[in-house]
């Protein structure tokens, strides 16, 4: 951002680049300082341009650089649409915070928990999902933007206190003027007194009546000069002191802002960091979800395996029960058979048996009759191998059974805690979530409302400086052209005045050189009067060296008056004006009497007292007047020297 430097030299005029049309500065810079120019005059304008009052506003006032960047300017001109939800309001003072009733607070949570629990149970819409990092982006870039527009407060801040010092530096030199030129119209006054003094002795009572009256005439307007250059000075830290006033109650806001700011920030990172927090539990909670899901799985399927598994238990049992039901049908068969067979044995005689031992029928039969019995044996062996091994097979399949239905049960009972438990935090997660949302929603409508606010801020406090800006500027160009007006008319009568002092010294220097001639008759009184020619001369000399320095000098200040229109610098041009015009009538005086006193022994100190008669201090131009005329002070310095040499060159009578 630029800022413009403003130099003691300050034209009043329309800027033709502002855009508001308001009365703005142009600033000349300080290599456009005319030489000669004492210090005092500069402290003393650099006092009365509206740079000492407005020293702590930025100077870019004309082009709508207050307090704001241009997108805020041109927010400002636009009717901005109100939003309408409710702004809370910024706690900007301890006490506002303070005096809120706790019923409204109460009311203000029941409010905001209100809507929670309808929205923990409806599910989430991707439109919200969507538009939450929209609205974080939209904070951030919103803080993004308070925080250049504290960084260019803090800049106009800094600019603000420099130009502050520099106004009090001005303000301190132009005191010390002040008391320095206060300390030397005392020492003319007592200068005039003892010059006064000294001439009473040779001077009538009515010229030195009328020289009194013209002195404590200029004295007293020189006093009222001072007492308004003091007026003028306590209004001045009047002003300075309102002014101080008002950068502090700027500054306290501006603190005030810079705090609720800083709280925003924290609350807006502290929520942001909850929100990835909840995030991160919430992905926890997802990931622990679906891994109780595919536990739910792999149970299930083992579940379905127990199942398969006992299912074929059951088909090999029932096999198995078959099996022994044939094994056992076929038992009974061969125990049918062989107690038939025994029964066919012990019904045949004996006699038989021993009438065939031989019989190769009845050894067969009784070997077959041996293995049928063998083969029962074995049967019923393998029967009861069979069902031992059924039985144990059965115990072990039923404990299987109630182990795996066991560990269903207890699989099932787990998932549903585990699911009961990740539910109880997933609706958790929700509610903080939604509850963060909430909060995130209030903390951008606060700053909403902080940027709202500083931006009203920022436009009243334009609209005021310019306003006071405007009006001092008037009241101030109205003054000063006032002024101006007096001091031209008061200008106009001095050199009037002064063409009629001129000419009665014209009249007289014609008189002094009638009386000359009698002054060449005597030798001595001649090389007396020679030495007072030279002493003369010389004084003459200096005079006109002055009077050179004061044609040059004249014609820069009004240039610069005329550039400037600063009332203060006449106002001590007339102070030294009065000392030095006191300096240069009390030379030529004691010359004149000095010359006539020697040449007639008193006899012309009539004229001489008529020639200080006509002596007025406020109506000769100063070596630092600043409306002389180098045409006229020429012709002055020229009428001068000729009749005070006239006025040697004829003898006395």
């Amino acid at each position: 951002m630029e800022v413009e430097t403003a130099t003691p030299l300050a034209q009043f005029q329309t800027c033709p680049d502002s855009k508001e049309h308001l009365t703005g500065f142009c600033f000349a810079s300080h290599e456009a300082r005319p030489a000669g120019v004492l210090v005092g005059i500069e402290a003393v304008k650099a006092i009365f341009t509206p740079n000492f009052f407005l020293y702590f506003v930025p100077q870019r006032v004309a082009t709508g650089h207050i307090m704001q960047t241009p997108k805020a300017r041109s927010n400002l001109e636009v009717p901005q649409k109100v939003s309408p939800r409710a702004v809370r309001q910024l706690k900007t003072v301890a006490a506002e915070s303070d005096s809120a009733s706790p019923s409204s607070q109460a009311n203000k949570t029941q409010k905001e928990k209100s809507p929670k629990v309808v929205e923990r149970r409806s599910p989430r819409s991707p439109a919200s999902e969507k538009k939450r990092p929209s609205r974080i982006s939209e904070l951030e870039s919103q803080v993004s933007q308070l925080q250049e527009d504290l960084k260019k407060t803090k800049d106009k801040l800094t600019s603000s206190e420099s130009w502050k010092k520099q106004a009090q530096q001005e303000a301190e030199e132009a005191e010390n003027q002040i008391a320095a030129l206060s300390s030397k119209l005392e020492e003319s006054q007592q200068q005039i007194i003892a010059l006064s003094s000294s001439e009473q002795s040779c001077e009538p009572t009515e010229i030195l009546q009328d020289q009194n009256l013209t002195w404590e005439s200029d004295l007293a307007s020189a006093r009222e000069e001072i007492e308004r250059l003091k007026l003028e000075l306590e209004m001045v830290a009047k002003s300075d002191a309102e002014q101080k006033k008002s950068a502090e109650s700027t500054n306290i806001e501006l603190q005030n802002l810079k705090g609720n700011l800083a709280e925003t920030l924290l609350l807006v990172e502290n929520m942001k960091m909850e929100l990835n927090d909840c995030k991160e539990s919430e992905a926890q909670a997802k990931g622990v979800v679906n891994e109780t899901l595919q536990q739910l799985g792999t149970a299930k399927a083992t579940v379905e395996a127990l199942r398969s598994e006992g299912m074929k238990a059951n088909e090999a049992y029932y096999s198995v029960i078959s099996e022994l039901d044939q094994s056992k049908a076929r038992i009974k068969l061969l125990e049918e058979l062989v107690s038939k067979l025994e029964a066919g044995i012990s019904q045949k005689p004996r006699e038989q048996i021993k009438e065939f031992p031989n019989n190769g029928e009845a050894n067969g039969m009784e070997e077959e009759l041996n293995s049928l019995r063998a083969e029962v044996e074995r049967l019923r062996v393998e029967l009861e191998n069979a069902g031992r091994r059924h039985g144990e097979e059965k115990v072990k399949i039923l404990e299987e059974l109630k182990s795996a239905r066991e560990l269903m049960e207890q699989m099932i009972f787990n998932s549903g805690l585990r699911e009961a438990e990740l539910a109880t935090e997933l609706e958790r997660a929700r509610a903080t979530i939604e509850e963060l949302k909430a909060n995130l929603m209030d903390k951008e409508t606060e700053l909403q409302g902080i940027v709202e606010e500083n931006e009203g801020l920022s436009s009243k406090l334009e609209k005021n400086l310019s306003l006071e800006r405007e009006s001092k500027l008037e009241a101030e160009l109205k003054e000063l052209r006032e002024e101006f007006s007096d001091l031209k008319a008061s200008l106009m009568d001095k050199e009037t005045e002064l063409q009629s002092v001129l000419e009665e010294n014209e009249s007289l220097k014609l008189e002094i050189e009638k009386k000359g001639e009698n002054v060449i008759k005597s030798t001595g009184e001649l090389e007396a009067a020679r030495e007072v020619e030279r002493e003369a001369l010389m004084k003459i000399g200096i005079l006109m060296e002055e009077t050179e320095k004061s044609k040059g000098r004249a014609a820069r200040v009004a240039e610069q008056l005329e550039a400037a229109q600063a009332s203060g610098a006449e106002m001590e041009a007339e102070l030294r004006r009065i000392k030095v015009q006191s300096d240069q009538w009390r030379k030529a005086a004691e010359a004149a009497a000095a010359m006539l006193s020697v040449g007639n022994n008193g006899k012309y100190m009539d004229r001489t007292g008529s020639l200080d008669s006509c002596y007025n201090p406020g109506k000769m131009g100063s070596p630092y007047e600043e409306d002389g005329d180098d045409d006229f002070m020429k012709k002055k310095n020229g009428n001068m020297l000729k009749k005070f040499g006239v006025l040697w060159k004829k003898p006395q009578k």
